[in-house]
């Protein structure tokens, strides 16, 4: 999904659900929340890298969190998503 779009929907929402919301639509101003938050999971998020398992000195695979609710995850998973979450992950160690 590209990056770009999934921000200018966001966006869209977030004045979507206030129009709905001053409008007295409660419902629809929660369903665009609901879809606000759905779509802000598919931005990635920097995995927090602590620990990992070592075989005479070589690492085999490094431990990292989710950024949202701290699952654990094994980078040889090569996970794209939390399965706890459901946050989209970026697994790089380089600072953009």
């Amino acid at each position: 999904m590209d990056e770009k779009k999934v921000r200018e929907a966001i966006e869209d929402f977030k004045e979507l659900s206030i129009q709905m919301r001053e409008r007295g639509f409660s419902g629809a101003s929660k369903h665009c929340d609901l879809a606000i938050e759905a779509l802000e999971k598919q931005l990635p998020m920097k995995v927090e890298y602590e620990g990992g398992f070592s075989n005479n000195g070589f690492t085999r695979y490094r431990m990292a969190k989710c950024p949202d609710c701290d699952r654990w995850h094994s980078s040889r998973d090569e996970i794209i998503y939390c399965s706890k979450c459901g946050r989209k992950l970026d697994w790089s160690e380089e600072d953009e």
